[in-house]
């Protein structure tokens, strides 16, 4: 992972170099995400969990239909339980949702077609997430009794802890207008198994939708 991102740095120094147009950008949006859930050759998926995104990216253009485009988000994904009502009768914790809070480094690929009064672009590229802080509201406490508590939900090696970084695969489309505002859609496709517990596989899945703006 390490070797991943250290190659993506200098990917980037080496872009800056002979990219033909260097331009400034901020982007934010809403991620509707979801994690997928394996146990014992049983596999589900959370309920969707509406988070949002921003922060700035830079596109390296080198030709009219290729560039290459880092960035730095603030992301927040996760999922929601599938629990109807207050949990009552479930034995143990449970919860309504859970809450991760990453900052992102996506770099993406695109391929730009002009049409008119701007362009359409699409492509993909990987990204890492590295786990800030993390969250979920409690339906039961350890009993199964109903509560209003929020249990804090921490990044690290521990079997209680949710792996960092998260590392996966973006994909991406959208239209920029001659004005610089750009619409877009992207899927991040998680790669990276977020358990320590060699049993249980978990991976984030995540659908945005952002507006962005290039400066001049």
């Amino acid at each position: 992972m390490k070797k991943l991102l250290l190659l993506t740095i200098a990917l980037i120094g080496a872009t800056s170099i002979y990219a033909q147009t260097i331009t400034y950008g901020v982007k934010a949006g809403v991620n509707f995400s979801t994690f997928s859930a394996t146990v014992s050759n049983l596999t589900g998926t959370s309920a969707s969990l509406t988070g949002f995104h921003v922060g700035g990216v830079v596109d390296f253009k080198f030709d009219k239909s290729f560039s290459i485009q880092p960035g730095i988000l603030y992301s927040t994904k996760g999922g929601s339980s599938t629990t109807n009502g207050d949990g009552s009768g479930t034995v143990g914790l449970t919860a309504s949702k859970v809450t991760f809070n990453y900052l992102e480094i996506p770099v993406n690929f695109l391929y730009h077609a002009p049409v008119r009064k701007g362009s359409v672009f699409i492509g993909g590229g990987p990204y890492v997430g590295f786990g800030l802080s993390g969250s979920a509201p409690l339906l039961t406490d350890a009993n199964g009794q109903p509560t209003s508590q929020t249990q804090s939900v921490h990044f690290g090696s521990g079997v209680d802890e949710i792996h960092n970084p998260d590392f996966g695969f973006n994909f991406i489309g959208g239209y920029q207008f001659n004005s610089n505002v750009t619409l877009s859609v992207q899927y991040g496709l998680g790669i990276q198994n977020l358990s320590n517990d060699a049993a249980v596989r978990i991976h984030n899945q995540a659908l945005g939708f952002s507006l962005g703006y290039f400066f001049k």
